[in-house]
This record gives structure tokens, C-alpha cells and sequence, in this order.
């Protein structure tokens, strides 16, 4: 199956679209799996699909729902910006950048950047919550406050790295997690726009856990003015996506138009 070879390996030549030279160059080709299309089903009574990449499987009901051009940001322990649009080969200032190509489950390359933002959200969050005796919990729903925001812009111009900031500087843990989550954004708006290019991108979606945080979801609007922003939801997307690859095969009636449910957001606040 290759949309697992395409993502997580060098074994794959995106512009040949089959396993890269160097295998055969170093005489591993011939031990190398033979490679099956993503749609191809195997008989019997229980037909049964080649199996795909997680991620790559996940992207499948936004492609079968969406035909304008879209960029999914993926939340959870990394932030991955996933634009299956732009199919143009990753250049050295781009992998040094920690951009990446995917495969769809059509064999195209998916241009994709990554952040380490869930993690940090994390690590950040335990160190406020210390810092201001909070229960981390508190910190999950907190509303998005647009005045404080426009007063941190003024107090701290300047985009930083949360980690070096000292929590003294900060009022209340309210302060202290709404410029950690404009720092976070910050980057997020650079590492997304490494893939922005390609096809006339107006939506935005993100899904996963940062889908249902306030402060970055309005944030993000407001970085990208010019897009619509919107949270995402696929319940069990990888599995549904899986399915729809093989679709034709198990089920005759026509793909549901709501796969996935759509909360936009609206940013009114500077972010640069």
C-alpha cells in the first residue's frame, strides 16, 4: 500500500510515482513489496481494502466533501498543514523547515509542514497552571477575550518563544495563556503558510483538539483575514476515510454530503 511508503519513508519518488532509484540502485527493490492501488479491494466473503496511512485516510472525507481547493490543519501533539493542492516538489529551504510530502490515496503528493504546538501547549499549560495555582483543566475552555489580546499586542509587539517569557510578567494565568497562545499562533501562521502556494486556497479547516480552543481558532482567523476559517469534526475520520477509499465496492448509494461538520470562526484582532 503506498500511501504509508509515500509518508513515512524514502523509499518513495514522488516525481516517478514509484519506489525511488536508490532502491534499485542498492538491489532492494526485488524484496520490497509489490505495490497495489489504495481503491483495490481483495475478494471473498468479507472484501477487504489494502489498508492506509492514518493521515492520509483522515484527508479522504475532506477531499470527497470539499472540490475547492482547502488547507486542513490537523491538531493534536504536532500541528500538521496538510494542502493537497500543491503537488509541487519540496525544495531544500522547505525540508529544512520541516515541510514534508504526503501521498493522497489517488498517488499525488500532499505538501505538508509540521509544529510541535500540541506539545508545547502542553508543557506551557502544566507551567502556568504551577505558576498561578490552576487546575490545568481551566485552562481547556477558556473564553476568547479580544480586548486582552489588543492589550498584549501593545505590552509585547514582538512574537517570542513562550518558554523563555517569565510568568511574572503576567497579571493573572487568563494573561499568561492568551500570549502563549499568540505565540504559538505566530508560528503557526508561518509554518502554514509554507504550503499555502498552489491552487487559489480560501478555507481553512483545522480538526483535532485545538478545533475546540477559542483562542486559537480566532486567532488563526485573524492571521489569515483573506481565508475562511472554520473548525472541523469527523467522528472517526481515518476509519471513514479508509471505507471511502473503497466505497463503490460495499455501499451503491451516493457519499453523504455532511461527513464532515463545519463551526466557522471570525478573527477582528491584530495579529503581526
Amino acid at each position: 500500500e503506498l500511501t504509508s511508503i509515500g509518508c513515512h519513508t524514502n523509499l518513495w519518488d514522488f516525481r516517478r510515482q514509484q519506489y525511488h532509484e536508490w532502491t534499485e540502485k542498492e538491489g532492494v527493490r526485488g524484496k520490497l513489496a509489490p505495490l497495489q492501488p489504495s481503491d483495490k479491494v481483495f475478494g471473498g466473503n468479507y472484501p477487504t481494502g489494502t489498508g492506509l496511512h492514518d493521515s492520509s485516510a483522515a484527508l479522504i472525507p475532506y477531499l470527497v466533501q470539499f472540490k475547492e481547493p482547502f488547507l486542513l490543519i490537523s491538531t493534536g501533539t504536532w500541528c500538521i498543514s496538510l494542502n493537497p493542492f500543491n503537488h509541487s516538489p519540496l525544495t531544500d529551504d522547505e525540508l529544512r523547515q520541516d515541510c514534508l510530502c504526503y501521498l493522497s490515496f489517488h498517488g499525488k503528493p500532499v505538501k505538508a509542514s509540521r509544529l510541535f504546538a500540541g506539545r508545547e501547549h502542553e508543557l506551557q499549560v502544566t507551567r502556568i497552571a504551577a505558576h498561578f495555582s490552576k487546575n490545568e483543566d481551566d485552562f481547556h475552555h477558556m473564553r476568547f477575550d479580544a480586548a486582552l489580546v489588543r492589550q498584549l499586542h501593545l505590552k509585547y509587539p514582538d512574537a517570542g518563544v513562550f518558554a523563555k517569557r517569565e510568568l511574572s510578567a503576567f497579571a493573572s494565568a487568563e494573561e499568561a495563556y492568551h500570549q502563549l497562545m499568540i505565540d504559538i499562533m505566530a508560528q503557526q501562521r508561518h509554518s502554514a503558510e509554507l504550503v499555502l502556494q498552489g491552487g487559489e486556497v480560501e478555507n481553512i479547516f483545522v480538526d483535532g483538539g485545538f478545533s475546540k480552543n477559542e483562542l486559537y481558532m480566532h486567532l488563526l482567523a485573524a492571521a489569515f483575514p483573506d481565508k475562511k476559517v472554520y473548525g472541523a469534526d469527523v467522528a472517526q475520520a481515518s476509519a471513514i476515510g479508509a471505507a471511502m477509499a473503497i466505497h463503490s465496492t460495499w455501499n451503491k448509494k451516493n457519499a453523504p454530503e455532511n461527513l464532515v461538520t463545519l463551526t466557522k470562526f471570525a478573527g477582528a484582532i491584530p495579529v503581526s
